[in-house]
């Protein structure tokens, strides 16, 4: 029996690949690529698809945040608990093991769905993400480009869905504001990665070999990330 999935179609996009989220197959491919050939892969990936999807337990799936009161997050790497409250002004703080996101009092007094709730939510701490790893790149990329003599030309920070960064031919970096839910030294280690492609834009054996170089425990940041994979997803 075929596995169920989503395709998403880009034309930036030059490989199809294969991506499990929150329990779901994600296919990203080319525009080029005919839906019956799609599925032809998937189908040809059947059992390695199976055996990646049986690595997901209910209870994994269950600690996802959807943005609701209680639910847990990481941050930094490690997992706070959602507060959602109302105050004056909107704001998101951490104290101690919570995190506290506090939703403007004109919220409270004009009727909201639940659906819409969340999604301020989600919008608030995607607004606290991208400004708070925005600080700490600002601070800590120099520091690496001094430590590894790789600078780019410019560099920003975004949400991605599926990356944790890039870097293109012109020598722009990207970040995943998402990053703010990994410790320091992952993120590190995701920024070194970034700047590596500046001299070599692949994944050769080269390329490893310059991350080592500037990152010795790079293994252990990959196996963090990969690790907890499914506690760093935001549900749609």
């Amino acid at each position: 029996m075929t596995i169920p999935y989503q395709l998403v179609k880009s034309g930036r996009r030059k490989t199809i690949a294969l991506q499990i989220k929150q329990g779901k197959v994600l296919v990203r491919a080319p525009y080029h690529l005919s839906d019956e050939f799609v599925a032809q892969f998937v189908a040809s990936k059947n059992a390695w698809l199976r055996s990646k999807l049986d690595q997901y337990s209910p209870s994994q799936t269950d600690n996802i945040c959807r943005f609701r009161n209680g639910d847990r997050l990481f941050i930094g790497g490690e997992v706070k608990t959602l507060i959602i409250d109302y105050a004056e002004k909107a704001s998101v703080n951490v104290v101690e093991q919570t995190i506290l996101v506090h939703i403007s009092l004109r919220s409270k007094n004009t009727p909201i769905t639940e659906t819409e709730l969340i999604y301020k939510v989600k919008s608030q701490l995607e607004r606290w993400f991208r400004y708070e790893l925005q600080q700490y790149i600002n601070n800590r990329l120099p520091e690496l480009i001094a430590y590894t003599g790789l600078k780019p030309n410019t560099y920003k920070v975004r949400k991605y869905r599926a990356r944790w960064g890039s870097c293109n031919n012109k020598g722009q970096l990207s970040f995943n504001a998402l990053l703010m839910m990994v410790p320091r030294w992952v993120v590190d280690y995701v920024i070194i990665h970034e700047l590596c492609h500046l001299m070599y834009l692949n994944h050769s054996k080269q390329f490893w070999q310059l991350v080592e170089q500037h990152c010795p425990d790079f293994l252990s940041a990959k196996s963090w990330l990969k690790h907890h994979q499914y506690q760093l997803s935001w549900s749609d």
